[in-house]
């Protein structure tokens, strides 16, 4: 299959996006979300999240490795992998590094833990 102009153009956009370098970074374009950061140090920062329908965290990139577990509500997951839906009892992980955006495409809150996994010397 041959890449046109327009599809390398959309490719690389949608790369950028995803692989910038921080330059977006929220847990919270919808008014509504609520985080709660229950522990916060040196090696990790583990925080509670609740996103009504439609919010969004923003396309960002976490510098050190994350894991989400889906406590209640279904959160959707895009990355440069694709697109991925988590139920209640889902658990993801994301390498240092990864763009990546969250969602809430439902139409009831979603609640999830966050684990930051930052360096340790």
């Amino acid at each position: 299959m041959r890449m046109t102009a327009r599809r390398l153009a959309m490719a690389l956009l949608a790369a950028a996006l995803l692989l910038a370098d921080g330059a977006w970074s929220a847990h919270s374009t919808a008014p509504d979300t609520q985080e709660r950061v229950a522990l916060e140090n040196d090696t990790v920062k583990v925080g509670y999240l609740v996103y009504p329908p439609g919010a969004s965290s923003g396309i960002h990139v976490n510098p050190d490795p994350e894991i989400g577990i889906v406590v209640e509500g279904e959160l959707t997951f895009v990355t440069r992998h694709g697109k991925q839906v988590y139920k209640a009892g889902s658990v993801i992980y994301l390498e240092s590094g990864s763009g990546h955006i969250a969602l809430n495409e439902s139409g009831r809150p979603v609640k999830f833990w966050a684990l930051n996994l930052k360096k340790c010397d």
